[in-house]
């Protein structure tokens, strides 16, 4: 099954780039439903990480900020929830700026014309980077400015029920590019490359895909219509990239289940497709 490292070019958005003395970056929290916090002055140097709960926000030691989902026995599924897209550059390090600007540099770099990627929050004098689960936010400082945001991360359903609604796909929430939802056994993930792909944790295998990567980050959605219910993924330009058709059914939710298998159910709880790879977890 073919897979993508996300590496899409970013354009970077350069601001003010004066740098003192340089603190270490803060210690990840390993509890978890905690997160991890990058805070003013400090960095990620290459090989350093921040981990909060499954995600893992790691400075490569090819210059790439890369964020990847890590089950609890530290296995890593290969293809990046999101990335800065800053590879080919050894070395390169991400500065959380007095200014709160979080900016990656070339290796050594301190100049404006170092930088390699910024989230543009400058003039938020004490922003700090926060790492959720999957999710990014650099908050501002008391003082106020522009913020920023990841925009991936966990995708809980709403509406739904059940001891784990984590597992839960219904139609009153839909899973963007980057966003997963997961089992104890196993992730679906929408990925920013627009393929949908089922990772199995204990190993990172990939059991089940929807064949769409490289088409641009798209959109999960579990569809209720009286006309034509279905799953399908939809791209930016509102096109539906791959689908499957369930029709004459209503009350419809997607189960990612612990034996490995992503099952379709209507309301009496029949289940109207599957993945196939039940018993693969």
């Amino acid at each position: 099954m073919r897979k993508n490292v996300f590496r899409r070019a970013t354009a970077a958005l350069l601001g003010a780039a004066a740098i003192a003395l340089m603190a270490p970056a803060a210690n990840a929290s390993t509890e978890p439903d905690a997160v991890a916090q990058l805070n003013s002055g400090e960095r990620l140097t290459a090989g350093q990480t921040m981990k909060s709960g499954d995600s893992v926000l790691v400075m490569q030691g090819d210059g790439n900020l890369v964020m990847y989902l890590e089950s609890s026995t530290g296995v890593r599924v290969k293809t990046a929830l999101w990335s800065t897209g800053t590879y080919g550059n050894p070395g390169a390090y991400a500065y959380m700026q007095p200014d709160g600007n979080l900016v990656v540099y070339k290796q050594g770099g301190t100049a404006q014309s170092d930088a390699l990627w910024s989230t543009g929050t400058w003039n938020s004098p004490g922003g700090y980077l926060v790492l959720y689960r999957g999710a990014m936010t650099l908050w501002p400082g008391p003082s106020g400015g522009k913020g920023w945001e990841s925009r991936t991360g966990l995708a809980p359903a709403v509406g739904c029920c059940g001891t784990n609604p984590e597992s839960y796909l219904t139609s009153a929430r839909n899973v963007e590019g980057g966003q997963w939802i997961q089992s104890n056994t196993v992730w679906l993930v929408n990925q920013a490359d627009g393929n949908l792909v089922l990772y199995r944790k204990r190993d990172g295998a990939a059991l089940w895909s929807s064949g769409t990567w490289n088409r641009g980050s798209s959109m999960l959605v579990l569809s209720e219509s009286q006309w034509n219910p279905a799953l399908f993924l939809r791209d930016n330009a509102q096109r539906v990239t791959w689908s499957i058709s369930v029709k004459g059914s209503s009350d419809l939710r997607g189960v990612v289940q612990d034996d490995g298998n992503f099952v379709i159910y209507n309301s009496a709880g029949a289940a109207l497709w599957s993945t196939g790879t039940w018993g693969k977890a």
